[in-house]
């Protein structure tokens, strides 16, 4: 009797040995197939933690850096509509240093000062209709956020103030000047020098804003990956590495699967001899 006890308990262990050379098998199948050493939480639970850690914040850094890019184009709008009104000023001045003049009169004035007000016109429907993305950008004093990283600490928050670039707007303040006199002439010169240097200030407050979304885009994709090569680190499998395995459980499973077999045969033969 103790016999038969320890001979199917070491049947048992023989199927149970199969078994499992076989589930390495598989295993084994998986990471090859899927390129990864972690595939659930069973194979590694702190490595899949770490992995699926890094994997969230490497996202998070994702979107922060396609906002600063939709963010850079959105300053390209501003900036070149800037652009079109720095021009526009520019031929103000130029319409201004001819009013003041003492060789014009004053009915040569008043046609140098009609195409005057329509720049002034011009100026307020590019302020009126510069957007991106359905968002005006230059007819109202506010504040452009850009969340460049994954928290709202300062080095991940960047603000932007374009103004308001209307004619009749405090910044340019160019709905009451008028070119209809020599004296008007003169004062409308000193003002459009301000206007103008005032817009050439703004754009390049774009200018510089633009090239620090810029760096920080460049340094956000180095960052990630690098965050994905430890992510890959952690998760990914050793293919080499795999394949030796798989080929080592394969060898294993087939012995295991050949010694229950011939187990299997034996007892089948001893219960006949018992009939």
């Amino acid at each position: 009797m103790p016999a038969r006890l320890n001979h199917n308990v070491s049947l048992k262990q023989v199927h149970h040995n199969m078994r499992l050379h076989f589930g390495n098998v598989g295993t084994q199948i998986e990471k090859a197939a899927s390129g990864m050493r972690v595939n659930r939480s069973s194979d590694d639970p702190a490595s899949l933690a770490l992995a699926n850690s890094i994997d969230a914040e490497v996202k998070a850094l994702a979107e922060g850096g396609r906002n600063v890019q939709q963010s850079v184009h959105m300053l390209q709008v501003a900036e070149g509509a800037m652009a079109q009104i720095a021009e526009i000023v520019q031929r103000m001045q130029e319409l201004a240093t001819q009013s003041a003049t003492s060789t014009y009169n004053d009915n040569n004035r008043s046609g140098i000062n009609t195409e005057f007000q329509q720049l002034k016109r011009e100026i307020d429907r590019i302020a009126e209709s510069t957007t991106y993305n359905g968002i005006i950008l230059l007819d109202s004093e506010r504040d452009f956020t850009i969340q460049a990283g994954p928290t709202d600490a300062s080095n991940n928050v960047a603000v932007i103030a374009f103004g308001n670039m209307r004619a009749s707007g405090p910044r340019l303040n160019l709905d009451s000047i008028t070119i209809e006199t020599r004296p008007q002439s003169q004062a409308a010169l000193d003002h459009l020098y301000d206007v103008h240097n005032q817009l050439v200030e703004s754009r390049n407050q774009i200018a510089a804003f633009q090239h620090r979304l810029e760096q920080s885009a460049t340094t956000t994709s180095s960052i990630i990956e690098r965050m994905r090569s430890t992510e890959g680190s952690v998760r990914d499998a050793d293919i080499a590495q795999t394949l030796t395995n798989l080929t080592r459980s394969q060898i294993l499973a087939q012995t295991a699967g050949n010694l229950a077999q011939e187990a299997d045969i034996d007892i089948d033969r001893i219960l006949q001899l018992m009939r």
